[in-house]
């Protein structure tokens, strides 16, 4: 009985010690569970919320389609009877409609692909070219050590290290929702385009605008002018493969070959200054310089080397003030030779991307020492922040940039990099401290809504205060940006900005999955085909 007594006492002992163990495991089964069915219960009621706003967005933009697609019938009629009318009247004067088409017709999407699979070839072969030069010259050294040395002095090599892991496509694709989020509640523009942008009224600003951006593609050859055909028109011409380079660009640009007085566009191992050509439109009495972007690696060099240095009475970033210099060397007298032939032509700098950038230097560098006596005006395409301060510009309203739709470039700049990496770990810490891993994983795959509590912290986060030495927060030296944005699909309409609206209200990059790609001379010449323009004068 003793014995028994000692192992029921033992065995109580035993039980006594499981017993909390099992109370608490069962407990916490118990917590989990409920967690489980409550973030399932808001999962449910999340998709049933996305499903009736998928619905009422579905009727919403059936009854919005039936009723455009009237509205536009009665306005594509008119139009073209106004067309038809001036063609009777003016037989020999050539008119183009602006009247959008549906981004879906004509296969869009096998146009993008096609567009964009003629950009990347180019810019391969443009790569492979300038690579292949400078390992000959050696050229390539002197620049990509200077890119070791900013990055270094910049401190961008540090802030890069510490935000670049694993996590990184889940922090981005959080901040594009979240900003997205307050894109909804984005500010606008308090006044339309001014009067005085519209040279004398109507429709002739932006056939200008137009006009430009096509010299702007034509600056980056033929692989380029085949993309911005194929995606902005649908067209690609077989018997245009092959052409010599003079003939592409003079045909893309609708003039002669013997209007192109200087075509500097083939890499041909000299770096010195960005490609560029000069040509005289006599049926507008402009002599135009167009500088070519990025599309080379040595041209990436210089778009990401920003330090800023004195120009003009500012502050410019100090690449491509050293390229508007060059280009000015070179192409100069050839500028100056032809206006003074041609007295009462006017001249037009334009550019896209880093040749817009350098385009408002060059602007800003023949305004401050007179270079030329004609007027000169710059038509600038996503052109990055290059200069401070405007008021040193001597004529500001004689540059006007624009931004097609989600272009991430016209924001780059070191100080915007930075606050990006910022907003980055600000994000990171937040979610995996304050987050599950489920819950980051439904909201990367979109599959749960933003919550408030991440919401709230990015609103609480601060961008630097001070700026580096060496790279100030610059800005585009344009009177006016105009935003090219895709209200509908396969329809344009604009937004115009002044400098100081610009960098109140659009400091920082947006993330956004089309930042890339938006960015290309193709899908400018696209919003420039789609631009909805029935409310202006003509």
């Amino acid at each position: 009985m003793e014995a028994i007594s000692v192992l029921h006492r033992r065995v109580m002992a035993v039980a006594n010690w499981i017993r909390p163990a099992i109370t608490d495991g069962f407990q916490r089964m118990v917590q989990k569970m409920a967690v489980f069915q409550r973030e399932a219960i808001e999962d449910h009621q999340y998709h049933m919320e996305q499903l009736s706003l998928m619905r009422d967005d579905l009727v919403d933009q059936l009854n919005s389609n039936l009723a455009d697609a009237g509205d536009h019938l009665v306005l594509t009629a008119q139009k073209r009877a106004r067309l038809m009318q001036k063609s009777l009247l003016e037989p020999n004067k050539r008119y183009f409609s602006f009247t959008p088409r549906d981004k879906g017709t004509n296969f869009q999407e096998l146009r993008e692909g096609v567009s964009a699979l003629l950009s990347v070839g180019g810019f391969i072969i443009s790569s492979a070219e300038s690579l292949y030069a400078n390992y000959q010259s050696k050229a390539l050294s002197k620049p990509m050590e200077g890119f070791e040395i900013f990055m270094e002095k910049s401190g961008l090599e540090e802030e890069i290290s510490h935000t670049i892991n694993a996590h990184l496509a889940v922090d981005l694709t959080l901040l594009s929702s979240i900003q997205m989020e307050h894109w909804k509640n984005r500010y606008l523009p308090k006044e339309p385009l001014p009067q005085s942008f519209r040279r004398n009224g109507g429709k002739l600003f932006w056939r200008e605008a137009k006009r430009y951006m096509s010299y702007a593609t034509a600056a980056y050859g033929q692989a380029m002018i085949h993309a911005a055909d194929v995606e902005a028109r649908g067209n690609f011409e077989f018997e245009h493969i092959g052409k010599e380079p003079i003939e592409a660009v003079a045909d893309h640009i609708d003039l002669k070959p013997e209007d192109i007085h200087l075509l500097d566009v083939d890499y041909d191992g000299d770096a010195k200054h960005l490609r560029h050509f000069v040509a005289i439109d006599h049926e507008n009495k402009k002599v135009v310089l167009t500088i070519r972007g990025t599309f080379s690696p040595q041209e990436i060099v210089v778009d990401v080397c920003a330090f800023s240095t004195e120009f003009c009475g500012g502050e410019a970033h100090s690449q491509m003030a050293s390229m508007s210099e060059r280009v000015w060397e070179n192409a100069g007298p050839t500028i100056v030779k032809l206006l003074d032939e041609h007295p009462g032509y006017e001249f037009i700098v334009t550019g896209h991307s880093l040749g817009a950038g350098t385009a408002c230097l060059l602007t800003i560098l023949v305004q401050s020492k007179k270079l030329v006596s004609a007027p000169t005006r710059c038509f600038a395409f996503a052109s990055p922040p290059v200069f401070k301060p405007l008021d040193a510009v001597p004529d500001i309203n004689a540059i006007t940039n624009f931004v097609h739709n989600n272009d991430m470039v016209p924001f780059l700049s070191v100080y915007s990099v930075r606050n990006l990496l910022s907003q980055l770990r600000s994000i990171q810490s937040f979610a995996h401290s304050r987050m599950s891993y489920q819950s980051r994983f439904r909201m990367f795959m979109g599959w749960k809504k933003l919550t408030p509590a991440i919401m709230k912290h990015h609103d609480e986060w601060k961008p630097y205060e001070e700026t580096l030495k060496g790279a100030p927060e610059l800005q585009t030296p344009a009177a006016r940006t105009i935003w090219l944005q895709e209200k509908r699909e396969g329809f344009y309409d604009w937004e115009c900005y002044t400098a100081e609206e610009m960098l109140e209200h659009y400091p920082n990059i947006r993330v956004h999955p089309e930042m890339l790609t938006d960015h290309l001379a193709p899908s400018y010449e696209f919003s420039f085909e789609h631009l909805w323009l029935e409310d202006v004068e003509d």
